[in-house]
């Protein structure tokens, strides 16, 4: 059966095997590959998700019961790999899994929240500072200027071939 799950997209839900939702995006995985439904929020992303969860029978990633770190290093290196994934510039990684471990539990924290308001108010990464030297000065605590105006919110559906 398929779906719309946004203004522009449309699943087939029979072939979908698992969802997760991934901030303002909502990832719909198939045994071949990876469909990305990108939202104007979390919580328009959320609303869909829930529909659909609700609708279908479908595993919800949220309630995976997977174990848990329980030592502090295993704590450390998890939220390395999420600081790693969030930060979306890969250089350096060994220096910088180095000088990550060397923070605090709470720190490691305030980086990963702020991570996110850094790489959203520099989309270019070519103006990205390393992942290193980022937290060598302590980056979550400089103010960040993220650009609230939305540019045209118009998106021309991917089924639509013939411009007008």
């Amino acid at each position: 059966m398929k779906y719309r799950v946004s203004d522009t997209d449309i699943i087939n839900v029979d072939k979908v095997e698992f969802i997760e939702v991934d901030g303002s995006c909502i990832n719909f995985h198939t045994s071949t590959n990876t469909h990305r439904s990108i939202y104007n929020n979390e919580i328009e992303s959320n609303c869909v998700f829930n529909n659909i969860v609700n609708r279908f029978s479908i595993v919800d990633l949220r309630l995976n019961n997977s174990k848990k770190p329980e030592t502090e290093a295993e704590r450390k290196e998890k939220a390395f790999e999420m600081f790693w994934n969030l930060y979306d510039y890969k250089k350096d990684k060994p220096n910088t899994r180095k000088t990550f471990m060397n923070l605090s539990l709470t720190q490691m924290g305030k980086a990963i929240k702020g991570v996110k308001a850094y790489v959203d108010s520099t989309p270019d990464r070519t103006y990205r500072k390393f992942p290193r030297t980022w937290i060598n000065a302590r980056g979550w605590e400089n103010e960040v200027q993220v650009d609230k105006k939305k540019t045209n919110r118009y998106v021309k559906p991917k089924y639509i071939t013939d411009e007008r």
